[in-house]
């Protein structure tokens, strides 16, 4: 990733202040972010024939062998006892099942930090001069805007937790499609005893409906819930609404006081045009 500036909006409320001056970030589960189509996928069967089945089961029958039959043997038998498409069908079912419990305990395992990366290189790009996300995660315009160095807020998390974590930017689907799983790629990796299946699940729960697209989101991945540490110089710059109520301004001012380095912005409303402006504050 080129470009490591990146951006969190946020309300201003009592928990986003304690959170910048504590030095922590949040990470939560799938279930708790705003898109009600988070972590849904599609599961397609697609360009699976009964011998790949058949060698597919015979691998899931070796993990917990018999004595009295070989796995490919008994894998054979059940082909053999079932008729017509009963054999796909019955394979494709129980691979469903066992898939959508897999899907769910990743779902489960992976905790989320988003940031929205920034789409130009000029000093006021975008998201951060995107109306709506002020609009929706800065409290209607009364909020504020934290800018971080991707790279140096990624390592300092990781020093703080003493392992590493997952990054990925969000695609967003043009077409209307859901993620898809493929149940081949399951039945693979059973058969090879390998990750592919799980890194097909992971990039599932990076991608979005297009309508999000001006989020522009990078998101961290973390098998811990909850607050991440990270080193204050970390942050570039803090960008505050003009509408943020006195109370607010003043605690981001002594925040700026105490860390020299960082750049304090107000962004105010043009007067004769739909854009912002930007204006140093602690210079």
């Amino acid at each position: 990733m080129r470009n490591h500036r990146v951006f969190k909006f946020r309300a201003g409320n009592a928990n986003d202040l304690d959170a910048l001056f504590e030095s922590y970030v949040w990470f939560a589960g799938l279930s708790a972010l705003n898109d009600p189509y988070e972590g849904f996928v599609a599961l397609s069967n697609e360009n699976i024939d009964d011998d790949f089945r058949e060698k597919y089961l015979a691998a899931v029958y070796s993990k917990e062998p018999k004595k009295e039959i070989t796995p490919e043997k008994e894998a054979s038998k059940v082909r053999k006892e079932c008729q017509g498409d009963s054999f796909s069908e019955y394979v494709d079912s129980k691979t469903a099942q066992i898939i959508t419990s897999y899907y769910d305990e990743h779902k489960n395992d992976f905790k989320i930090f988003s940031l929205s990366l920034a789409k130009e290189q000029h000093e006021f790009p975008a998201p951060l001069n995107n109306m709506l996300m002020w609009s929706h995660y800065a409290n209607g315009f009364k909020g504020f805007c934290i800018e971080f160095d991707f790279k140096k807020l990624k390592e300092s998390i990781e020093a703080n937790i003493e392992c590493e974590l997952g990054t990925s930017q969000v695609k967003y689907a043009t077409d209307g499609k859901l993620p898809v799983v493929n149940m081949k790629t399951f039945m693979q990796s059973t058969i090879d005893d390998s990750k592919d299946s799980s890194f097909e699940i992971i990039e599932a729960f990076t991608k979005k409906e297009q309508s999000w697209g001006y989020e522009n989101e990078v998101r961290f991945l973390s098998t811990t819930a909850g607050k991440h540490k990270y080193s204050a110089d970390t942050i570039n710059a803090i960008y505050v609404s003009e509408n943020a109520p006195n109370w607010l301004k003043q605690s981001l001012m002594t925040f700026a006081v105490a860390n020299s380095d960082l750049k304090l912005f107000l962004v105010k409303l043009h007067r004769s045009e739909y854009k912002f402006g930007f204006e140093r504050i602690n210079a």
